[in-house]
Formats: structure tokens, C-alpha cells, sequence
């Protein structure tokens, strides 16, 4: 478009900060971005808190802190996790970026972009002071505002699954809308993803950081094992 920045971005990757917390799991999340890099697709990652975020829930239940305490503490938290994924243990392919100029010069030079979003969610105040919007629903909106191809999201798990009345975990569910997701109360996502991709008429692809190959089967239209949200009808 005329006088905007076209980002090229092929995907916004939500990296949970939970795969942090296993090295080969996080090792082999890392080499899937890499992998997809060299491939040539722009790839834009959005931490998760991860461990740090974990520790703040934990002092909250026992401080109670005020919103604004808990909301800039996790922000802040994404930061780290962004920051430890990119160090040469895991992979020289990832850069850390403070911000979207910063994004476009590391996708220029053929590596994955890291944002460390902290400083934009100050700056734009784009989220409520809330439990329950975490990294998930944030990603969503970075592929929104950065009009990315598609928006995936790695979990430590495949993807969501069927839950029968006992609680008991079933068939994986391949492809779901966002609007039936919605009335799943499913714990895979927080509860702000569905109603924003049925808002903005974005779709996500929820897949397991570890599979390599079926992360590379999403870009090229492929089936994978995995959840396929779907929030644009179209």
C-alpha cells in the first residue's frame, strides 16, 4: 500500500515460553525457525513469559499486586524469554529486536526477527490489565498490525484435543472454528485468541514447536498434525 511499510511478513510464530524449560524442546523449536528462515520465509517471533512469567503469577497469588504491577512485570518477562532464545547456544538465526524497524532490517538480512515486545505494548497500550490475555492473544494482534500471511502458534502439546465428560483428553481436532472455540473454555489458548481472529477474520495454526516438518508444511499448504483455528469464514 502507498506510503506504508510492507513487512513481508510470511508468519508471526507465538514461541511458548514453556518450551524454555526443556532444553531439547526448545532446541529443536529454535531449529524449526531457523530451518523455515533458510527456507527464505520472514518469520517474526512473539515470546511467551515462560518461566519469569511463571514466578510473577506465583509472588501475585501471595502479594496481590495491582494490575499494573503483574501487566508490566509479564511484559517484561516476554523480553527475557526472547532474549535467551536468541543466544548462540540455541542457533545464530535469531536476532532480538526492540522494535518494527528493527523487525525489518533483521528479515532483510535473512535472519528470524525476535521482538522483545515490551516497549510497544507500553507505548501503544494496546492490552487490558488482565489475566486473561497473555502472549497467545498478543501474537494475534503483532500478525494483525504487522499484516502477517499467517499467525502460528508453538505449544509444548500438538495442538487441541476433544476432552470427554470425565476431563479425559481424546482425538486431536484438526480444524476448528474460532466462533466453536470460543465455547470450548479450552486451556491450549487464553480466552481472548478466538473472539480477536473472529474480529479481525484471522485464522491460526496451533502446532507443536518440536515437529519440524509439519511447522514446514503450513507454509506450504500441506496437512499437519496440528489445530487448524479458523476465524476468517472465507
Amino acid at each position: 500500500m502507498l506510503g506504508f511499510v510492507d513487512y513481508k511478513i510470511d508468519a508471526v510464530v507465538k514461541f511458548g515460553g514453556s518450551l524454555l524449560e526443556d532444553e531439547h524442546r526448545c532446541k529443536a523449536a529454535i531449529d524449526s525457525l531457523a530451518a523455515a528462515s533458510q527456507k527464505g520465509y520472514r518469520i517474526l517471533v512473539v515470546p511467551g513469559g515462560g518461566p519469569t512469567d511463571n514466578a510473577i503469577e506465583k509472588l501475585d497469588r501471595t502479594y496481590h499486586f495491582v494490575s499494573n504491577t503483574h501487566h508490566k512485570a509479564c511484559a517484561r518477562a516476554q523480553d527475557q524469554t526472547g532474549i535467551m532464545i536468541c543466544d548462540e547456544f540455541f542457533s545464530t538465526s535469531l536476532c532480538p529486536c526492540e522494535n518494527l524497524e528493527d523487525v525489518a532490517e533483521v528479515l532483510d538480512n535473512g535472519k528470524v526477527a525476535v521482538i522483545l515486545p515490551s516497549r510497544i505494548i507500553f507505548d501503544m497500550n494496546p492490552f487490558e490489565r488482565t489475566w486473561d490475555i497473555t502472549s497467545d492473544a498478543m501474537a494475534a494482534w503483532f500478525a494483525w498490525v504487522t499484516s502477517a500471511k499467517r499467525f502460528i502458534i508453538f505449544k509444548s502439546i500438538d495442538g487441541i484435543f476433544e476432552v470427554d465428560e470425565d476431563g479425559i483428553k481424546k482425538d486431536l481436532i484438526k480444524t476448528i472454528s474460532a466462533d466453536t472455540l470460543m465455547q470450548m473454555n479450552s486451556d491450549v489458548v487464553d480466552k481472548c485468541v478466538a473472539p480477536f481472529l473472529l474480529a479481525k477474520k484471522m485464522n491460526a495454526y496451533i502446532v507443536n514447536g518440536n515437529n519440524q516438518d509439519d511447522f514446514l508444511k503450513i507454509f506450504d499448504s500441506a496437512d499437519f498434525h496440528g489445530t487448524f483455528v479458523i476465524g476468517d469464514s472465507k
